[in-house]
């Protein structure tokens, strides 16, 4: 699924200058460089619902949670008004592409979370996004 949030972005998106996968978002304060404007994909968390099937079968529905995050890199802004401005417009494509959005048709829409900025410190801030989804978990004997 996360590979379908990313084309979704780079199709849904077009002021990113990239959307790419991240494994940890801690890898954003250890020596990675995006340029201003890079969206990463990260896996977040599942939670499953009790199988529904009493007997004979199996079916569970599973909530997945995976984030957006934003990158703005603004040298000259001490203030933070610029990034403020660009923060905010990648926001708004961001939640337009995919705000309701279905991976495919053992998916529930995409629905958002939370979202909160992060200063990343030397005119670097994130905003992260987290989305929800869910899957279907269906065993056939």
């Amino acid at each position: 699924m996360l590979q379908d949030v990313i084309d979704r972005l780079k199709d849904r998106a077009p002021s990113l200058t990239a959307v790419q996968p991240l494994e940890n978002l801690a890898a954003l304060d250890k020596g990675v460089a995006p340029r201003s404007g890079t969206a990463f994909v990260l896996p977040y968390r599942e939670k499953a619902e009790p199988n529904e099937l009493g007997m004979g079968g199996f079916f569970q529905i599973v909530h997945v949670q995976f984030l957006v995050t934003f990158i703005v890199r603004q040298h000259d802004d001490a203030g933070g008004a610029k990034k403020i401005v660009t923060l905010d417009s990648g926001r708004v494509e961001i939640e337009a592409a995919l705000a309701g959005w279905q991976a495919s048709d053992h998916n529930k829409p995409c629905e958002l979370v939370a979202s909160q900025a992060t200063p990343l410190g030397n005119g670097v801030t994130a905003y992260v996004m987290t989305w929800q989804s869910s899957r279907y978990l269906e065993a056939v004997e």
